[in-house]
């Protein structure tokens, strides 16, 4: 199982400490470029671990043991000596096993009394480990956007003095990666702008590898820590509900989804009239708006 089981505590610490002696991989950082000096933008192999089925993947909370064939198994005990129940879920003692997703806490009360530069300080500090152990696809071929042949770099997250964002594709994600949150937005002149992709777990249906599952399985994950990041554990909490009821539904469409297909997050479809001018838990206002399918939260100074 994968580094995420270091999460777990309590009664289950025995077996989870054997169990991640299985196929627990490190994000051993592999490149970092630094063009310019601005921002480094570094690869990690988190991939590896994800590479052939078999193996075990994190979904909404839970472990999966995914067979040579690439299902789930149910009700049994998986090659490696665990048990799952009927719902597919790794169990201990008959209690399916949750790593906290839906309830994450960022510990932003350690920014209460401080100082901006402060916050900020932290809010990067507790966002750097979830950026590093993402998984993100490897370097590829493919065509660029003039449609011409290219090698294309995929990074696993990046970070300078006032940014820190997570996956990027640098031949086809415009601007910074699919997450993450800038300081002293001067577009915005927010104290901070966090911005939300529109990917999501959903998409995992559409693949067949285990990288792919892996990579959209723990979009909500990485999501959740960011917006909490940003405005803080409690009103955070609400604000990721209220997108997760709404991202877990695909949305028919008839010219954009006419097949019903895994649609990530659609925020243009969204109301966030009531995420106008609130408090975040340190005090400061933030209001919710949508640029093209990304959310964009903007916490003002």
């Amino acid at each position: 199982m994968n580094r995420l089981k270091k999460m777990m505590a309590g009664a289950v610490a025995g077996a989870l400490a054997a169990a991640m002696t299985l196929t627990s991989f490190a994000a051993n950082i592999t490149y970092t470029y630094n063009p310019g000096g601005v921002t480094n933008y570094i690869k990690t192999d988190s991939y590896k671990g994800y590479e052939n089925f078999p193996c075990w993947i994190w979904y909404q909370g839970y472990c999966y043991y995914y067979d040579q064939n690439g299902n789930y198994l149910t009700n049994t005990t998986t090659p490696d000596g665990y048990t799952v129940d009927e719902l597919g879920r790794w169990t201990v003692n008959g209690n399916p096993i949750h790593n906290g997703a839906g309830n994450y806490k960022m510990h932003t009360e350690d920014y209460n009394g401080k100082s901006d530069d402060e916050i900020w300080s932290l809010m990067k500090e507790k966002l750097i480990p979830v950026y590093q152990d993402a998984i993100v696809g490897k370097d590829f071929d493919g065509l660029n956007a003039d449609g011409i042949q290219t090698h294309i770099d995929q990074y696993t997250y990046g970070y300078g003095a006032d940014i820190i964002w997570t996956d990027k594709d640098m031949s086809t994600y415009g601007g910074y990666g699919e997450t993450g949150i800038e300081h002293n937005d001067h577009i915005y002149g927010t104290f901070v702008t966090a911005w939300i992709g529109n990917d999501w777990s959903d998409y995992e249906r559409k693949y067949n590898d285990t990288m792919s599952k892996a990579v959209y399985s723990q979009k909500p994950d990485i999501k959740e820590k960011t917006i909490k990041a940003a405005v803080g554990d409690k009103i955070g909490t609400e604000l990721f509900n209220y997108i997760k009821q709404h991202a877990d539904k695909i949305i028919p469409d008839a010219e954009w989804n006419p097949y019903n297909m895994p649609d990530g997050i659609m925020p243009s479809k969204l109301d966030f009239s009531a995420w106008q001018n609130r408090k975040t838990d340190y005090g400061k206002t933030f209001s919710v708006e949508v640029t093209g399918e990304v959310i964009n939260i903007k916490v003002y100074k």
